[in-house]
């Protein structure tokens, strides 16, 4: 290994002689790169090197290569014929990405940095690295798009990339990226063949379509008077008016191509792709987006095989009705949502229930409604809008509907249940709030817990704005309280407990009820090994209520009944060694017999004997805690190696 090394360090001297020549870097210096070299060399040549290793070098080299441009910048060096130096650095770096990429074939990611290389540079061997990367993943559309594009825009070859994008989507003909990057390169190829055209004078126009804003369009079409014509321009219309019947019989060639393009990959991809919905609204994207001869006409078409494919899919309505309206996603958005277009977007999402009446579908037209709101409430959406729409038509009446409605169709969910309620909320209507979700809870959703939670805050406000909290409030919310918490599981029911400890740990009586009801459930269930452990929690509330000794006669009970839970004794021997540290013996005491009966169930356990022992050496006597590490070691066995040593 020390030999190839040398062999290696001594072919750089003449790159390092031509280096210190030029007066780009100095002896010493010269002296630290083959230190940091000969570093590199040596792990590469370990006998299973990292990823790491290569990436380390190739950074290095980098920073050496753009150091030494710059002071060649610098010292005027720039302009004189290219040395060695000039090459080495390049070389050394494409030599190491091919030993990176030989020894991590499957690293697609290393893959695209070494293309990336190759591009940045313009080399020469962006073609065989292609082909490298070609062959070792065929399966991969990105390479196959990389290569395409690299000769599409680099090379400008436009059949190369054409064969290119053909063996890719025959490798992989069910990537969606493949079929929509291949109809976005067959339009560009003929939008600049257009392009030529028009700089020859032989056409005019471009296949991008033009986007207006419809304002500024309105404004110019009202206002003709204030733009001077030209006179001879006033001559090419009357010119142009005598063949107007010639020009519009005259067929757009590549308009005609560019739609043959479309139809062509369009019915390629559908064969290959005909679940995919996110296909077909690119493709319509791409459509909207260019000139193309008969475009409506191919644009009807689309939308009627996505609801002959997709009419009992949600996606589908939702997409179909967001397309109605301006972009909400876009608040700063110049357009405005007209009342017309909303109710349109309104239509198709009841359509769209007449034939799926889902659960999804009314996720959706909420959510929707709920976008409609925001973006009305931004500021972009002026009230005169609305101003002729009727009631039905007012998004935040017509939400209501819509949640009335999919409760009627027995079609709501929690989720949809939950944002109904606190949707009431935030209008204001805390009574209707109130009552929605009381009878909600009492029907289909008597375990849904975060309904039940969304409940029970309404009514710890309800009962806290309009009276003094007294026991027979109290005990209005506390029973059906303790009825879903006996029902629902702990460890799903996390949220219902904190709020009732939080709630009632400043009224004793009951309080306490709820640790007998944590008392019932845990003899029946358990304690938690991880995760939320109620009578760690409970524990932790006693404490900053009531102080240590109740804490401690509480957790005694808890610790008593079967199958505690690892996370209570860890609670627990944290409280006993908070106090134990700060020189309480009776706290040490505690803590001892905490490890030692958690030790009996849970003597496997690395990092609790680690604890022990440690507790002994930083607070016991060096017996005590060689007693420990001696029980550990007999324990553990082989695991004895993530103990200290004595």
């Amino acid at each position: 290994m020390a030999d190839v090394v040398q062999y290696k360090m001594e072919r750089m001297l003449p790159e390092l002689e031509d280096l210190e020549k030029h007066a780009l870097f100095s002896r010493l210096e010269i002296s630290e790169i083959v230190k940091q070299r000969r570093k590199f060399e040596y792990r590469l040549k370990r006998p299973s090197p990292l990823k790491q290793d290569f990436l380390a070098y190739i950074d290095y080299e980098k920073a050496l290569d753009s150091l030494r441009l710059l002071r060649k910048k610098k010292t005027g060096h720039r302009k004189l014929k290219k040395s060695l130096s000039d090459y080495a650095g390049v070389s050394r770096i494409i030599q190491i990405y091919g030993l990176a990429t030989s020894r991590f074939k499957g690293d697609i990611e290393l893959w695209f940095h070494y293309l990336e290389f190759c591009r940045e540079r313009r080399n020469g061997r962006m073609k065989k690295a292609l082909a490298q990367a070609i062959r070792f993943h065929p399966k991969v559309p990105g390479v196959w798009i990389y290569a395409a594009a690299w000769e599409f825009d680099n090379n400008l070859n436009a059949a190369a990339a054409r064969a290119l994008m053909h063996s890719g989507l025959r490798a992989c003909p069910t990537s969606e990226n493949l079929w929509v990057e291949y109809l976005r390169m067959e339009l560009t190829y003929l939008n600049k063949l257009k392009a030529r055209k028009v700089v020859l004078g032989e056409d005019e126009g471009t296949l991008a379509r033009s986007v207006k804003n419809a304002k500024e369009e309105q404004w110019r079409n009202e206002n003709k008077e204030l733009f001077m014509t030209l006179d001879d321009k006033k001559e090419d219309d009357k010119l142009s008016n005598l063949h107007d019947g010639d020009s519009k019989e005259k067929l757009d060639l590549f308009r005609e191509q560019g739609l043959s393009v479309l139809q062509t990959v369009y019915s390629g991809s559908i064969k290959a792709l005909p679940s995919s919905f996110s296909l077909r609204t690119q493709f319509l994207e791409i459509l909207e987006a260019t000139d193309l001869a008969h475009s409506e006409d191919m644009r009807n078409e689309i939308l009627a095989d996505m609801k002959r494919d997709f009419s009992k899919e949600p996606k589908y309505w939702d997409w179909l009705a967001r397309l109605e309206v301006v972009d909400l996603n876009n608040p700063e958005s110049t357009e405005a949502m007209t009342a017309d277009q909303l109710s349109r977007a309104i239509l198709v999402y009841e359509e769209g229930l007449k034939i799926v009446p889902s659960a999804s579908l009314f996720d959706c037209y909420a959510n929707f409604l709920m976008d409609v709101i925001h973006f009305k409430n931004q500021g972009s959406q002026s009230s005169e809008h609305f101003s002729a729409a009727s009631h039905a038509m007012d998004p935040i009446s017509h939400l209501l509907v819509v949640y009335e409605k999919a409760e009627t169709m027995e079609c709501i969910t929690e989720d949809l249940a939950c944002q109904h309620v606190s949707f009431l909320l935030q209008l204001g209507k805390v009574d209707e709030a109130k009552i929605l979700a009381e009878k909600l809870c009492s029907g289909n959703f008597s375990e849904a817990v975060q309904l039940w939670a969304l409940r029970f805050s309404i009514e710890m406000r309800f009962i806290q704005k309009n009276c003094t909290p007294n026991k027979a409030a109290l005990s209005s919310i506390f029973e059906p309280l303790r009825n879903v918490l006996l029902k629902v599981p702990i460890s799903e029911a996390e949220t219902i407990w904190l709020m009732a400890l939080k709630y009632f740990s400043t009224h004793k009586q009951f309080f306490d009820k709820l640790v007998e009801t944590s008392m019932t459930l845990l003899v029946k269930h358990g304690g938690s090994d991880d995760g939320f452990s109620l009578s760690s929690t409970i524990v932790n509330f006693v404490l900053q209520r009531d102080g240590l000794g109740s804490a401690r006669e509480l957790y005694k009970r808890f610790l008593a009944l079967p199958h505690p839970g690892h996370s209570l004794y860890r609670n627990c021997i944290e409280l006993e060694l908070n106090l134990a540290s700060s020189g309480d013996k009776i706290s040490l005491g505690n803590a001892r017999k905490l490890f030692e009966t958690a030790l009996t169930t849970y003597d496997q356990d690395v990092g609790l004997w680690k604890d022990y022992y440690n507790m002994e050496v930083k607070m016991g006597t060096s017996e005590t805690a060689a007693a420990v590490h001696w029980r550990a070691r007999k324990t553990l066995k082989k695991s004895i190696s993530l103990l200290p040593s004595q």
